[in-house]
């Protein structure tokens, strides 16, 4: 839930066990059996792993090209323009957040810096003039052909990740549109993060520390530089290298209480000793601020492991955890 950890705590040894892969186009476009079985196996990896690998995703590869060519534009600005895309609404995930924003309590903060856009808001939107945590309009920098770029890809993984939430529900048994249904004014974010080469050295601090997710699911696309490291059921680390022809898509904190546990939200950190700059654009879907997350909605005939709790407000907390602007 982007929860940190204290990696002092964190085993180090890395597993030679390898993520599932998944193709999401016989759920697409195949007859119901074929779209089952790609909800039977997404359910076995969120079971399992928390994290597989996307394949046939249908986000078209020019508008990834183009998300990532603007990642690399912004990160090139002086800094004064990038700060100039700061929100200065207070609770808030859009515009450019800092280096080192992000960190345990006590401990080092994360190597990133990230530019971040939320669901298109109107400036008179009701919530926007309430002061709801994560409803802002969003913050461009002056730069040609950003803001269409990065709208593109943000709407094409949306799109997507409802696929996804809608196999998730067809796998439980539930309503094809239970997860979509509720995510009709999303606060869904996507952000474009940088992390400069760090030391290999793990006492200078990582990339992003071992955390969850704090969403229903998290669709991320790589460079080609690896680091991502995901937590195996048995305390090891799983090395998750870039595949040019997938996305990776996780479980986050608010998915694995909707389904009583059954879908394993992973810890997974960021390591990017390679020396080189590291890009990455996960897209953390969220349902609508004040949808209840209740698993008594999804289970049948056992008792529920997690209390009901309001989708917004708890993923308000962890960043209230984790964050030093929201501090």
């Amino acid at each position: 839930m982007n929860t940190a950890i204290d990696t002092a705590a964190v085993p180090t040894a890395m597993s030679t066990r390898r993520l599932p892969v998944v193709d999401l186009q016989p759920f697409l476009f195949g007859d119901a059996a074929a779209r089952h079985a790609v909800a039977r196996d997404i359910a076995i990896a969120c079971e399992a792993y928390g994290f597989f690998y996307l394949r046939g995703h249908g986000i078209p590869a020019d508008t990834i090209a183009g998300g990532f060519e603007s990642a690399q534009r912004f990160f090139e600005l002086p800094l004064d323009e990038r700060m100039a895309c700061r929100v200065t609404r207070p609770r808030q995930n859009r515009g450019y957040q800092p280096m080192f924003d992000t960190a345990l309590a006590g401990g080092k903060s994360d190597l990133k810096h990230s530019f971040d856009m939320g669901f298109p808001l109107p400036e008179n939107d009701a919530d926007i003039e309430a002061g709801l945590p994560f409803h802002a309009p969003n913050a461009w920098p002056q730069l040609p052909g950003f803001r269409a770029h990065v709208e593109g890809l943000y709407f094409a993984m949306l799109h997507c990740g409802h696929q996804i939430l809608r196999a998730m529900a067809l796998s439980l048994d539930a309503d094809e549109n239970f997860f979509v249904g509720r995510c009709r004014k999303p606060t869904t974010n996507m952000r474009l993060v940088h992390y400069p080469p760090q030391s290999t050295d793990p006492d200078a601090g990582l990339g992003a520390r071992a955390h969850t997710d704090k969403g229903i699911v998290t669709l991320l696309l790589n460079d080609d530089v690896g680091g991502l490291h995901v937590m195996s059921d048995d305390g090891q680390w799983i090395d998750a290298p870039p595949d040019p022809e997938a996305i990776i898509v996780n479980v986050g904190d608010l998915m694995t209480r909707w389904t009583n546990g059954r879908f394993r939200s992973a810890m997974h950190r960021v390591v990017n000793a390679t020396g080189r700059q590291r890009y990455s654009i996960p897209q953390f879907h969220h349902t609508t601020f004040h949808a209840v997350v209740d698993p008594l909605d999804l289970v049948r005939g056992e008792p529920a492991n997690f209390e009901p709790v309001v989708a917004g407000e708890f993923v308000a907390n962890g960043f209230r955890r984790d964050r030093k602007s929201w501090a």
